[in-house]
């Protein structure tokens, strides 16, 4: 079977409903917390990695120093992010989301983590397994097209800094 025989709901037509979809919820959320995607997704990554200090969001993220100055100091007047002082070195500081914030998501995320809970409660032990092990590999794939891309193209993250706007 060839890519133009595929079935609807086969491997490439799956990846890209599962792609609209992840984009459309996280749009949602975004929206939802007044934030525009990519702050969104820095707050994500604040939120998973407590303690990020600013650099390294730049790093895993190529954007910016600048651009993520402005979107940290966003979050924070926004009330989801708090900055600490490094104690060895007062220039540094780590990044955390704020109780406020993990709360208003618990909410958000509500009917996600259900419906995924139904979802992976119905497969056997080797089947999430399966599951799992493509998703590692998708995470993968992913990881390294972007950074193909942005290295072949000399592409950041994002059009340019100034699409960071403080509106969503």
């Amino acid at each position: 079977m060839n890519a133009e025989e595929e079935s609807p709901m086969g491997g490439a037509s799956l990846g890209h409903e599962l792609s609209l979809w992840v984009v459309l919820f996280h749009d949602a959320v975004a929206a939802h917390l007044g934030v525009n995607a990519t702050e969104h997704k820095v707050l994500d990554l604040i939120g998973r990695h407590p303690g990020f200090s600013p650099t390294q969001l730049a790093q895993e993220t190529g954007l910016s120093h600048a651009a993520i100055t402005k979107i940290t100091n966003r979050l924070v007047e926004l009330g989801y992010v708090r900055r600490e002082r490094d104690p060895s070195d007062g220039r540094k500081f780590a990044l955390f989301v704020t109780p406020e914030h993990r709360q208003s998501m618990t909410g958000v995320m509500a009917p996600l983590i259900d419906g995924m809970s139904r979802v992976t409660s119905e497969l056997t032990e080797s089947e999430r397994e399966t599951v799992s092990r493509w998703l590692i590999g998708t995470v993968t794939a992913l990881r390294e097209a972007t950074t193909m891309i942005r290295t072949n193209h000399n592409s950041p993250a994002v059009p340019s800094d100034q699409d960071f706007r403080n509106t969503p």
